[in-house]
């Protein structure tokens, strides 16, 4: 590596950056209830981000892609996790005006009721739970099948089993924003990819480092910025670097809206 050649590390908020995947592209394209695109090029995407940033001139050290480590589901309760007796439950529900409310007649009825409701919500959370361990399965299929890239687990998200609805991520980007300043001597430029302010105060600690700092924005089928993105972030970095839907497309593996439209029919 030549003394000019600038050393890239790239942060990639895990989420955000499936949200933007799902915003960009039908469902004819890609079912969002799928992890991400089996057969995307992610060298390939994040080489050409190092391109654009150094202008040539850069090395892509490593990607480092942050997820979360497990998924709660809720609403979690004694009764929905079976750790209640049935005996107790009896007791705790067992009231008559609950019993009036619910027109169930009986306390064996109304413990009927609950086993049943204690079901439904083990089912959701064990659902979940699979899907989430398919989710860490396809992890470890990219960061083995592509260069230099890592994912980093912290922190958990919430999913609401009677809405089918995750949560917010917890430490995500704190881990995010902390790595991109203890890791400041590995590389000279940080890319980042994500749309959240909350990254301002490290972006103004890696800049005071003498780093250039550059955040990746999304452009939509007609050309327009995704919207989402946070504008404060885009002024805060050295510069906002584009990337088109067509470049985002080819990298990901897609078809296009015509050919996954006529797919359909």
């Amino acid at each position: 590596m030549s003394d000019m050649t600038k050393r890239v590390c790239i942060f990639v908020d895990g989420e955000n950056l499936r949200h933007v995947i799902g915003d960009l592209f039908t469902r004819a394209q890609f079912d969002p209830r799928d992890y991400l695109p089996e057969q995307a090029d992610w060298t390939g995407f994040f080489d050409d981000l190092v391109y654009r940033a150094t202008g040539g001139n850069g090395e892509r050290i490593r990607a480092y892609w942050y997820v979360v480590q497990q998924v709660d589901p809720f609403p979690v309760s004694a009764l929905a996790t079976g750790r209640i007796p049935r005996r107790q439950v009896n007791l705790a529900l067992g009231n008559r005006l609950m019993c009036d409310s619910l027109g169930i007649e009986s306390l064996a009825d109304l413990a009927a009721k609950a086993d049943e409701i204690r079901a439904f919500l083990n089912r959701g959370a064990d659902t979940i739970r699979a899907r989430f361990e398919s989710f860490l399965r396809a992890q470890d299929r990219i960061s083995a099948a592509h260069r230099s890239v890592e994912f980093r687990r912290s922190g958990s998200i919430g999913y609401n089993v009677l809405s089918a609805r995750f949560g917010e991520e917890k430490t995500v980007d704190v881990n995010l924003a902390v790595d991109m300043i203890m890791l400041r001597d590995i590389y000279d430029v940080a890319v980042i990819l994500s749309g959240d302010q909350d990254y301002l105060p490290a972006v103004s600690a890696i800049k005071n480092f003498g780093k250039i700092v550059i955040n990746v924005a999304f452009l939509t089928r007609g050309g327009s910025l995704l919207p989402g993105g946070a504008r404060r972030l885009n002024q805060a970095t050295d510069w906002s670097m584009s990337v088109s839907y067509e470049d985002v497309r080819r990298h990901l593996g897609l078809p296009s809206l015509e050919e996954a439209e006529a797919r359909e029919h």
